[in-house]
């Protein structure tokens, strides 16, 4: 039995993200199942959410990971790691803009320095704050909602339905039935990554474009054990695809190159040619034909695509479109 009342206990291990079943709070508290209840109920009425799962032939109770709480009362941090600390709080708040984590950073990053600055005596904890700056602008519009049922969804390893608009056309579709894998956020975008059920594979899907999401009563998936986000997004410079893998070959002029010199924008990149006049020859293997043409149109005319030729009649249709909506046109 322990030292706390029941209540406290379950409580305690709630708030810890543990996974309980009615049976294993029995033999911890020695409780009866119907007291076990009441005090799920009154966890409920102050407005937290129980989570119910099968494990088994039970039922397994939770906290979603938002209600889940922990106590850290004796980590100690030198000089180094707090400054670090600090500089990566400072990054991920610009990270996780406009997302539901935003605000609870936001708090716990001020309790943190509420207890550090009184005891700080190496260095001066705003000191990083002021020196370092991290790009703030909005990401993608994405609904909150939608953020907590998807994220609730990829905790407790449950299928959900969601309304998701095509990029491409507009349409939208619905009740697609997808296995939430992890977020990734790609440039200033969103992205869930899933396992698709109508195209049978991993996609990516842009949260801006997700406006329900339903989760599946009793439908419950295994993470891969072999999963890696960082090998689904290897060959592509956004989404990722299930399309052909293309060489990407590009001409440089001089006035662009030194990005090409000091950037690497994806890990297949390598520098074929240095020529004498000062162009660089420029290759990448990727997949994705939608992302490589926004890609090449970034640079103007500081580049010109070598190949893939697919890519070449892509863009040269898209400039004739342009010259002619330019070309000997009043201000619409």
């Amino acid at each position: 039995m322990p030292a706390n009342t029941p209540e406290q206990w379950i409580r305690r291990r709630l708030h810890a993200g543990d996974l309980l079943t009615v049976e294993a709070i029995q033999q911890a508290t020695g409780v009866t199942p119907r007291h076990i209840r009441r005090i799920f109920q009154q966890c409920r009425d102050e407005g937290l959410t129980i989570l119910e799962r099968r494990q088994g032939r039970s039922k397994a109770f939770s906290l979603p990971a938002h209600q889940q709480q922990v106590t850290l009362s004796d980590l100690a941090f030198d000089a180094d790691e707090l400054r670090a600390l600090t500089i990566a709080t400072k990054a991920s708040q610009s990270v996780l803009l406009d997302t539901p984590h935003a605000p609870a950073l936001q708090r716990a990053f001020a309790r943190l320095l509420e207890r550090v600055r009184p005891v700080s005596y190496v260095f001066d904890v705003d000191e990083p704050l002021q020196e370092w700056h991290f790009d703030d602008q909005a990401t993608d519009q994405i609904a909150a909602t939608c953020f907590r049922q998807i994220e609730t969804a990829m905790d407790e390893r449950q299928s959900i339905l969601v309304d998701y608009q095509r990029g491409k056309d507009g349409h939208v579709s619905v009740g697609r039935r997808l296995d939430p894998y992890c977020f990734a956020k790609r440039h200033r975008a969103w992205m869930l990554l899933a396992y698709c059920h109508q195209r049978r594979m991993v996609r990516t899907f842009a949260l801006s474009r997700i406006s329900r999401v339903e989760p599946c009563p009793e439908c419950y998936f295994d993470l891969p054990e072999n999963f890696i986000p960082d090998r689904y997004f290897r060959s592509s410079l956004g989404a990722i695809t299930a399309g052909e893998c293309y060489d990407l070959r590009l001409l440089v002029e001089p006035e662009k190159s030194l990005f090409f010199r000091q950037r690497t924008y994806h890990p297949t990149q390598q520098i074929e040619e240095d020529r004498p006049d000062g162009r660089l020859v420029v290759s990448f293997e990727l997949e994705g034909l939608e992302e490589m043409r926004s890609f090449c149109q970034s640079w103007g005319t500081g580049i010109t695509v070598l190949s893939p030729a697919v890519l070449r009649e892509r863009l040269l249709t898209d400039a004739q479109t342009l010259i002619s909506r330019y070309t000997g046109q009043k201000n619409p």
